[in-house]
């Protein structure tokens, strides 16, 4: 043999590529997760959209009060009282 010319070998041993695949996703992933969580948009509490959610919130807010304050109300109330009537059976003698 020639100092030039290269033996080649086959590899047995599968544990680097693994590696490397295992690395490669872990990659992908954290990149994916990167990029979902858009850190170039600045978050500024003055938008429109957060202002309309601040004024729902607050109606909603008022309309739990007003049903809290109705229901109360109703308790106070006295309750339904249950009557019992006599059967409605007919029968006919003849």
């Amino acid at each position: 043999m020639r100092a030039t010319e290269k033996e080649w070998t086959v590899t047995t041993d599968h544990t680097p590529r693994l590696y490397a695949l295992a690395g490669s996703i872990l990659g992908l992933f954290l990149a994916w997760a990167g990029i979902a969580a858009h850190p170039w948009q600045t978050t500024s509490s003055a938008t429109p959209r957060s202002a309309a959610l601040e004024t729902y919130t607050r109606r909603l807010n008022a309309d739990a009060a007003l049903v809290a304050a109705l229901t109360g109300r109703r308790s106070a109330a006295p309750s339904v009282r249950v009557v019992t009537l006599p059967p409605l059976t007919t029968t006919r003698t003849s």
